[in-house]
């Protein structure tokens, strides 16, 4: 049988290549910067979600870029005519007593990220979610029961859920309207991220094109 995937979703996994001498340098620092979930529900609740501010962090936000380049490149997309533009980033933490991140998905944004600062094997997994499976073509066909199921195993084409392993180094890059969570795990050391997100314009000189949001300096704000 021939299996045509039409409508898969790209999340991508890739290696920053400045990690070893950017953790070394920052770490301690970037630790105090996080956002404290126990006491803001959001990071713009805290003031702390503009890492990507800091001419400190730019060699870690180019190293991101390239990686981004490489999503766009999965899609076929000529990121050569767009700005890629970083809007929002922060610390996230979680060790053993923090609860995992519930689903969600990121607003205002287009590509969104998330980098394992310092992760492990024991680290809560990420995980993407889709609330609608089109194969599942009876109600209810696809969920799975403690006792009873007519599903004998998840492959790629009947699963709601998937989950990464958050390798220390590594981004997760995925679109922003992708419902995503954490699955808590051991946690036998903290977990530090930079999560955050990115909007994509047309430049300046690509304005008769139709493609992504124009460039701001079409904009007018009354």
């Amino acid at each position: 049988m021939k299996v045509h995937e039409v409508f898969p979703t790209v999340v991508a996994q890739d290696r920053i290549d400045v990690h070893d001498e950017f953790k070394n340098e920052y770490f301690n620092e970037l630790k105090t910067l996080w956002f404290d979930g126990y006491n803001n529900e959001t990071p713009e609740n805290s003031g702390k979600c503009s890492l990507h501010l800091n001419e400190s962090y730019l060699g870690f936000f180019q190293s991101l870029k390239r990686s981004v380049c490489r999503y766009l490149d999965l899609l076929e997309v000529d990121h050569e005519k767009l700005d890629i533009n970083f809007i929002k980033s922060w610390i996230g933490y979680h060790n053993k007593d923090i609860p995992q991140l519930n689903m969600h998905s990121h607003n205002g944004a287009d590509i969104s990220f998330t980098y394992y600062l310092s992760s492990d094997e024991t680290s809560d997994k990420f995980c993407v979610h889709q609330l609608t499976n089109t194969n599942e073509v009876a109600g209810a066909l696809f969920e799975p029961s403690d006792r009873f199921n007519v599903m004998k195993k998840f492959n790629r084409y009947n699963c709601n859920n998937y989950t990464i392993t958050p390798h220390e180094g590594t981004v997760v890059i995925f679109p922003s309207t992708l419902q995503h969570s954490t699955l808590k795990k051991e946690n036998k050391r903290d977990r530090y991220v930079i999560a955050g997100d990115i909007k994509l314009c047309l430049k300046a000189e690509y304005n008769l094109h139709h493609q992504s949001m124009p460039h701001p300096s079409m904009w007018l704000t009354c």
